[in-house]
């Protein structure tokens, strides 16, 4: 079915930004490169002027008034032969209160009324099958890594960085140890991306503060650094998440303190010093500010083994063979999610489609 309707993919970003780039700029760009028809479309776009028909369409997240607009969005779709996957890389519970209130009046229709889940993690997947039964994951890889560099950790400074985004309550927990290691430490500089709250309960001159940022400059501010936090108290959404951060901090040479939730579980040993609590987070880090040579071997070890595993071209011509095998059964699938929403209420009744034609 390849051969009678080549595969070409639509990409509709809802809620551009810098989160975009690992999630969508990179690995779609990737897929362009090998030669795959592919169009990445930024908000606000019209879909009869952006989507072509017999297209797989990949719509970041999302966010219909009400279900019955997002079964229009599909029966459209559907009458020019198309498949919509709804792209959702986070547990609902993560966004903000204005966003999950919408998500709730209309019991999810964004994730439901669609033919597929396209996510980032097989557990945030299994959390959302309640909604959505059918979904494929592909995990976040990363398009750049550097050279190792071991050298700056020879630097008598330490720099430490945290930039976790919407972690109030685990970065809370930071300030009293973060406090009393400035006091042992004067020279300690740490590093805070997009955390106002953190940062004035912080001493100022111990504190370099910047606004979220670009990627790259995101990126660059990181590779200064010599550890970063990453904290993650133990809940079910938190689960869900990806190790990006995790596998950024090895890509620029950069220590990690992470846990308890998510990064030991993926972190190969001796890659990252695992805090069994949250409290345990800052003592963790001093001790390994102190060490150096541990310190350089945490990182040459991290950085192998994101240079192995999770190099975005590793992974890209997997995500090619899924989109087709995906597309080549897009009757199948079709059909699936016909059978399944004229099982819920106030749904219309939709037919079932010949993507042959």
């Amino acid at each position: 079915m390849l051969a009678d309707r080549p595969l070409r993919i639509e990409v509709l970003v809802n809620s551009p930004g810098p989160h975009d780039q690992v999630r969508i700029r990179e690995p779609f760009g990737a897929l362009q490169l090998l030669g795959v028809d592919c169009r990445i479309h930024e908000r606000p776009f019209r879909f009869s002027s952006c989507i072509r028909p017999h297209s797989l369409v990949i719509w970041q997240r999302p966010l219909p008034d009400n279900r019955q607009r997002q079964w229009e969005h599909l029966q459209w779709l559907r009458e020019r032969g198309c498949l919509l996957l709804t792209e959702w890389d986070d547990h609902p519970d993560l966004f903000p209160a204005t966003i999950r209130q919408t998500l709730a009046a209309t019991d999810m229709a964004a994730v439901q009324i669609c033919h597929m889940l396209h996510t980032s993690n097989a557990q945030l997947m299994a959390a959302m099958a309640p909604w959505q039964p059918l979904g494929m994951a592909f995990d976040n890889a990363l398009c750049q890594i550097p050279a190792a560099n071991l050298n700056k950790h020879q630097n008598p400074g330490i720099r430490v960085f945290i930039g976790n985004q919407n972690r109030h309550s685990e970065h809370a927990s930071l300030i009293k140890p973060l406090t009393q290691w400035i006091q042992q430490a004067p020279q300690l500089q740490l590093v805070v991306v997009g955390d106002n709250a953190l940062t004035q309960k912080l001493p100022t001159a111990n504190v370099e503060v910047h606004p979220l940022l670009p990627y790259q400059s995101y990126r660059q501010v990181l590779s200064s650094c010599h550890i970063a936090l990453l904290p993650l108290a133990n809940n079910l959404a938190n689960c869900c998440k990806t190790p990006i951060k995790l596998l950024e901090a090895a890509a620029e040479s950069v220590a990690t303190i992470s846990g308890p939730e998510l990064y030991p579980q993926w972190s190969p040993r001796d890659c990252t010093l695992a805090a069994p609590h949250l409290d345990a987070v800052v003592p963790l880090a001093a001790r390994l500010a102190a060490n150096v040579s541990q310190r350089r071997q945490m990182v040459q070890r991290a950085h192998q083994w994101a240079q192995e595993h999770w190099s975005l071209s590793r992974h890209t011509p997997y995500r090619l063979w899924m989109y087709q095998q995906l597309w080549q059964k897009r009757h199948c699938i079709d059909g699936l999610t016909v059978r399944r929403l004229a099982m819920l209420s106030g749904i219309p009744p939709m037919k079932e489609r010949d993507f042959k034609s």
